[in-house]
């Protein structure tokens, strides 16, 4: 039952990191487009991130992977966060969501991450490199 609260938070925090970050940084993380508000587009774009992430995260425990180590796992949802706030920019005209160039997704997805595992802690009461 779990999973279903921690996707929900996932979501939410993403939607706050990006929210925030295009309300401190509006030239270079850009919400919205033609079709969207900015609102709208932290929404969408939040939730495709966290839809991508999730599919990564049942790629890897439907090939048996068990990341163990607290920084290994820290350093790999990093990337797939990163690879997801690219992706996810890369189809701005209908997410919404543009950035300057992939530093920011790096950037960015530092504090979704942060962010993620956090809420991960808190929801499973487990420590972050077992899931």
């Amino acid at each position: 039952m779990y999973n279903h609260i921690l996707y929900l938070f996932y979501w939410i925090v993403s939607f706050t990191v990006f929210y925030l970050t295009h309300w401190i940084f509006p030239e270079d993380f850009v919400l919205g487009n033609w079709k969207f508000s900015d609102l709208e587009a932290a929404i969408y774009s939040s939730f495709w991130l966290v839809v991508f992430v999730w599919v990564v995260w049942d790629f890897l425990i439907s090939r048996g992977v068990k990341l163990k180590d607290n920084l290994g796992t820290w350093l790999y949802f990093w990337a797939v966060n990163a690879v997801g706030i690219w992706l996810v920019a890369k189809l701005s005209r209908i997410l919404g969501l543009g950035i300057r160039g992939y530093l920011w997704a790096i950037g960015v997805a530092f504090f979704v991450n942060l962010a993620q595992r956090i809420v991960w802690k808190f929801v499973t009461k487990r420590n972050l490199g077992n899931y």
